[in-house]
């Protein structure tokens, strides 16, 4: 490197003066030129364009500085650094060898700039940033202070990145993005264009971030995961995690490891929602009101399933349809959660109302509607098309056939009930009792346990 005073633009007007003054006897025409008496025009000094070099700068004789440029006090800059028109160079900043700078950039105080570093025109480098060896910088970019941008980044156009945060190597930024305020992007991890990431957010490595999506502020994303949506403050999600489709996600929202969820940009998930270990969430619409055990089964059908309010899924379930779930829902470990089958065309919604409780292991299947306070217990199967009234109670492993209607009623431990059977309210069927197909069991009539009703048979209201 070699050492260059400072020049200043007086010191270059003084040098035109001399030269046109010259020692050839020139100051007659200079004069009448200056006072207007020939056709000869002046050219103008120019001093603005020729570079200016603060005091004790080190520039290295290979450096190609083009006209325009500022350097500031004790700059440092390399072999082969190419600075474009009009960049400007604050005080203490250091350009290694190589480094290629588009013009009109502004690199602000004690900035450091890396072996063979790419940056753009009308680019924004604020005070203390470090960009590292090979990076890459578009058009545009704006690196707010203390940055720091990690080897081999590449930052396209436009691309804004706050104040402290941190850029690992090989990391993606795609145009139009943001990047918050003491966020951290971990190595080969990616921000799609025009998406926008909050403050305080950690990334995990080789996480992507889809075009368009939103994560708010205290959000931490494990390595390996993809996330596209929009998506509120403190978000946690797992590593090898896949939350795709768009949907919108509230407040708080915990994901685990592996978690798999698939929906179209119309769901929503609110606040507090809980999705456990390895959970499938696919072509889902997202509300509540229900508490499920483990490994439950529930499917819908071809339209959006209705579970409102607060919803609790226990670890293990399937829900299958297009199922809704809201404000504050909780799924446990290995969920799965698929989209409408299409298998037939007779389906139609499954509807969970207020208050039910499903234990584990049961299943209900497409269209059933379960009314307010529905307990259906362990292991207990509900058919396609069932209806429950208010307050019914299904306990554990009981069967019930499809298109059967149970009012209210209280079916005991083992029942079989057949397929288009009624029951009215307040009856009650006993333990391992068995109701053939299209029997009807009147209001407040009892089948004793182990009873026997054959198919289409009516037992009427028994005396208390």
């Amino acid at each position: 490197m070699m050492a260059t005073k400072a020049r200043t633009a007086s010191s270059f007007s003084s040098k035109v003066r001399k030269r046109d003054t010259g020692e050839q006897g020139n100051w007659g025409e200079f004069a009448a030129m200056s006072r207007g008496e020939a056709d000869i025009p002046i050219p103008a000094p120019h001093a603005e364009a020729r570079p200016i070099i603060g005091e004790d700068s080190q520039i290295a004789a290979s450096a190609q500085i083009e006209e325009g440029v500022r350097i500031g006090d004790g700059a440092r800059i390399g072999e082969d650094v190419t600075i474009g028109a009009g960049v400007s160079i604050g005080e203490g900043v250091v350009i290694r060898d190589g480094a290629r700078f588009g013009a009109s950039t502004s690199i602000e105080d004690d900035a450091s700039i890396g072996e063979g570093a790419s940056v753009g025109e009308r680019v924004t480098i604020r005070q203390g940033v470090v960009l590292q060896a090979s990076s890459v910088l578009g058009d545009g970019v704006v690196l707010d202070e203390e940055v720091s941008v990690g080897e081999g980044a590449r930052l396209g156009r436009n691309v804004r990145v706050e104040q402290s945060a941190r850029i690992g190597a090989q990391v993606t930024i795609d145009e139009d993005a943001v990047l918050g305020e003491d966020s951290v992007l971990e190595d080969r991890s990616s921000i799609r264009h025009s998406s926008r990431v909050g403050d305080s957010v950690m990334i995990g490595k080789s996480t992507e971030i889809h075009a368009g999506s939103i994560v708010g502020s205290g959000a931490r994303i494990g390595s390996r995961s993809r996330i596209e949506g929009t998506f509120g403050d403190e978000l946690e999600v797992g590593p090898r995690s896949r939350l795709l489709g768009g949907s919108t996600w509230g407040d708080r929202v915990q994901i685990g490891d592996g978690v798999k969820v698939d929906v179209g940009a119309s769901s929503r998930f609110a606040d507090d929602t809980q999705l456990g270990d390895k959970t499938t969430l696919t072509a889902a619409e997202v509300a509540g009101e229900l508490s499920t055990g483990e490994g439950v089964t529930i499917k819908g059908a071809d339209g959006a399933s209705e579970l409102n309010e607060t919803i609790a899924i226990g670890a293990g379930s399937t829900l299958d349809g297009a199922i809704t779930l809201r404000d504050g829902t909780e799924i446990g470990e290995s969920v799965q959660v698929h989209g409408p089958s299409g298998a037939h065309s007779d389906e139609v919604v499954t509807q969970i109302d207020g208050d039910c409780e499903v234990l584990d292991r049961a299943i209900i299947r497409s269209g059933a509607r379960l009314g307010e306070r529905t307990l259906v217990g362990s292991a207990a199967e509900i058919g396609r098309a069932v209806v429950t009234g208010a307050g019914t109670d299904i306990c554990d492993r009981a069967r019930i056939g499809d298109f059967s209607v149970i009012n209210g009623s209280m079916i005991g431990e083992g029942v079989t009930v057949g397929h288009g059977a009624q029951t009215g309210y307040g009856a009650e069927l006993g333990e391992r009792s068995v109701i053939e197909d299209n029997a009807v069991i009147e209001p407040y009539a009892r089948v004793e346990d182990d009873g026997y009703v054959p198919r289409g048979a009516v037992v009427t209201e028994t005396p208390r």
